[in-house]
């Protein structure tokens, strides 16, 4: 798969939805760079910090990383929050909650499979459709973890 085509296509679709986005540099381990989208959360206009990059996995599949940072660093209310870790990632449908713990940082990560050999456009489809799944596990919980961290 041409994974620049791929990362153009879903940038374009992201900018159909009028999402901010931006490409950051890739690192050495990842496939091209980092796709960067300011993805709404709510009708407020709160948005969290999605992320989509490319590493390798098999001959026959790469990984899709879609990281959401959902809270850029959590307040006084950071035990408060962890202890809301397990019933949240129970109930999510897609992907898993937690805490990167070195910057107080709450985030939403999930990790899809895509073939090597497929058509970069009709994935960047359906990347696109699950990014909507993810945005809907988010706002589903956004109120809850931004009142339970304490940054109100």
């Amino acid at each position: 798969m041409d994974i620049k085509v791929f990362f153009t296509e879903l940038e374009a679709l992201l900018k159909k939805m009028e999402y901010e986005t931006a490409t950051l540099e890739g690192d050495d381990i990842q496939l091209g760079d980092t796709l960067r989208a300011m993805l709404p959360v709510d009708e407020a206009g709160n948005a969290v910090l999605l992320e989509v990059m490319a590493l390798p996995y098999t001959d026959d599949a790469l990984i899709l990383q879609i990281y959401s940072t959902m809270i850029a660093e959590i307040g006084p209310g950071y035990e408060a929050l962890k202890e809301m870790l397990l019933d949240w990632n129970l109930m999510a449908p897609i992907g898993a909650f937690g805490i990167y713990r070195p910057q107080r940082q709450f985030y939403h990560k999930y990790n899809y499979p895509i073939p090597t050999e497929g058509d970069p456009k009709q994935m960047a489809v359906e990347i696109f459709y699950i990014i909507h799944l993810i945005q809907d596990t988010i706002a589903n919980i956004f109120p809850d973890a931004v009142r339970l961290s304490g940054n109100l």
